[in-house]
């Protein structure tokens, strides 16, 4: 699990309340005193999720403890699926509560909002936002840059960090690939800080948001992470920081 990642999961630990994980993990956060019928949110996405953390046990020599204490008070999904294995159908389906095969969305385009009888369809950030919440997002929640500088109708109150690879090796680490050898396919370790890669940027101001946000009114923050679909890298010494247990 990248620092990144793991930052934010610590944070959402703290929580007060309950928590759900799932994919899409929703981790209701600590809401002020005088509001506690309206819990702030906190939605952490991650591209492509295997079943490789502890909860779901898919692979033993995985180690995602932060995950893990998440688990411990959440409500864990064993069964679910995703509506469409690409990342804009899936996403457009989350946010408008819609299947793949109502809204015609199954590729990297077209982005909803393009389509006439959804262009004013109220997404879940709008909901809570229509609701008396702040809303937030950054990183990758909508495919790419959708939504972003889009005044009518507004995603959301807040714009966050936009998705990004941030640092990368000079050239590729593993053999050229089928099909183009795609510059987004690579993985491996190589010298790098994780501050420099655009998941800690995104994980860094959620984490500054909530621990500046006010008490006024609650809030729903989703937090995208992009770099577990592709461009896995991990400092060389990434694997020292969890101790062996065997």
């Amino acid at each position: 699990m990248t620092h990144s990642l793991r930052r934010i999961l610590v944070l959402a630990t703290k929580a007060s309340l309950f928590s759900t994980l799932l994919l899409f993990g929703v981790v209701p956060v600590a809401a002020a005193e005088s509001d506690r019928s309206r819990p702030n949110v906190l939605m952490i996405a991650i591209d492509d999720l295997n079943d490789w953390v502890e909860p779901l046990g898919g692979h033993p020599d995985v180690k995602t403890p932060a995950i893990a204490r998440l688990a411990k008070r959440a409500v864990t999904f064993t069964n679910a699926h995703c509506q469409a294995p690409l990342c804009n159908p899936s996403r457009t389906s989350i946010m408008t509560g819609l299947r793949p095969t109502t809204t015609g969305v199954y590729g990297l385009t077209p982005w909803f909002r393009a389509l006439p009888e959804f262009k004013s369809r109220t997404t879940l950030l709008q909901h809570f936002h229509n609701h008396g919440y702040q809303t937030l997002i950054g990183g990758k929640i909508y495919h790419n840059i959708y939504g972003r500088n889009q005044t009518h109708p507004q995603e959301c109150d807040v714009w966050g960090p936009a998705s990004s690879i941030g640092v990368k090796p000079p050239k590729k680490l593993i053999p050229p690939t089928p099909n183009g050898n795609h510059k987004l396919m690579d993985w491996g370790t190589f010298p790098h800080r994780d501050e420099d890669k655009g998941d800690w940027q995104v994980a860094s101001w959620a984490v500054d948001q909530i621990e500046s946000m006010q008490d006024e009114k609650p809030f729903f923050l989703a937090a995208g992470f992009f770099c577990r679909m592709c461009l896995v890298m991990q400092p060389r010494n990434g694997s020292t920081s969890i101790p062996k247990t065997r």
